[in-house]
């Protein structure tokens, strides 16, 4: 579909009236934090603070035996037993032939790309046992 033909579709380049903002506004609004579940449990990741590096080793010990810790996740614990992140936007090479979509684990495994790169991830019963469990985590 070309330029042209995009420009013909109804409500490209235009404003479109926004239908949520009066709840927000008033504070009626409802946001996926707002929602509780009875034994429901809270995630914290821990995120890599250097933007390529190797991982040497993760220790979850502490945090595992922290108050409420339910468990710790590492890029080895999930390794092969779930695909990885998907690319957002595939294209193709200008021959035409498709891109090699780069692995992009869950959880980093062997090595960080990134600074926020995922490196463990902690479930607990509250949020403030899954981050201060989080920042028990040695990588």
């Amino acid at each position: 579909m070309g330029a042209n033909e995009f420009a013909k579709l109804p409500h490209i380049g235009e404003s479109l009236k926004r239908k949520e903002d009066v709840r927000f506004l008033t504070g009626a609004g409802q946001y996926t934090d707002d929602i509780t579940q009875a034994n429901q449990k809270f995630a914290a990741f821990v995120r890599s603070p250097h933007a390529h590096a190797v991982i040497k080793g993760v220790d979850t010990a502490r945090a595992a035996g922290m108050p409420g810790v339910a468990h710790v996740f590492t890029g080895k614990d999930m390794e092969g037993k779930m695909g990885g992140l998907p690319c957002g936007w595939l294209i193709n090479n200008p021959d035409g032939s498709p891109m090699k979509e780069p692995p992009h684990p869950i959880l980093a495994i062997h090595k960080v790309r990134y600074v926020g790169d995922h490196v463990a991830l902690v479930v607990a019963d509250t949020l403030e046992q899954a981050r201060n469990a989080a920042e028990a985590v040695e990588v």
